[in-house]
C-alpha cells in the first residue's frame, strides 16, 4: 500500500494550527475570551419586540404549514378514494384572488414575491412603532434564532 504525503505548493503559506495550552496550564494562564459585541443586558425595547415577533412568526409557520399539508394530505387521500372530488382548479383561483397583485404599471396580476410578503410583514408590524430599525433588526434575529 503507497501513501502519499500532500505539501503546499511552493511559496503557498499555510496557517498554523491553533496552539495548545500547556500540560498543567489553569484557567488564570490563559487570556480572557473575546467580548461579545451584543450585551444581553443593553437591548432595546424595539429589539426585545422583534425578537419575540420573529420568534412568533417563524413558530407559527411552522405550525400552518403543518396544518395546511395535514389537510392537503388527506383530501389527496379521500379524492384517491373516491370520497369527494376535489377542484384544485378552482382553489387556485381563490387562492389567485386573495394573494395576487395587479402591477401598476401593465395591470396585469403578479404573484407574491418573498420580498413583497417581507415588506408587507415589515410594513404590518410597525406601523405606528417608533423604534422601526431596531425592531426589524430584531425580527431577522428573532426569525433566526426561532
Amino acid at each position: 500500500m503507497l501513501r502519499r504525503t500532500i505539501r503546499p505548493a511552493s511559496g503557498s503559506t499555510a496557517t498554523p494550527a491553533p496552539a495548545r495550552p500547556p500540560k498543567g496550564a489553569t484557567d488564570a494562564d490563559l487570556p480572557p475570551p473575546p467580548t461579545s459585541s451584543v450585551n444581553v443586558y443593553e437591548l432595546s425595547f424595539g429589539t426585545v419586540c422583534g425578537i419575540c415577533a420573529g420568534v412568533f412568526i417563524k413558530k407559527g409557520a411552522k405550525v400552518v404549514a403543518f396544518a395546511l399539508g395535514g389537510v392537503f394530505v388527506l383530501l389527496q387521500y379521500l379524492g384517491s378514494k373516491s370520497i369527494i372530488r376535489v377542484d384544485w382548479s378552482r382553489i387556485s383561483q381563490k387562492f389567485e384572488n386573495l394573494f395576487y397583485s395587479a402591477d401598476k404599471v401593465t395591470g396585469q396580476r403578479r404573484p407574491p414575491t418573498i420580498l413583497s410578503l417581507w415588506r408587507w410583514t415589515v410594513d404590518f408590524l410597525t406601523a405606528d412603532f417608533q423604534p422601526r430599525a431596531s425592531f426589524i433588526a430584531g425580527l431577522a434575529l428573532g426569525i433566526r434564532l426561532g
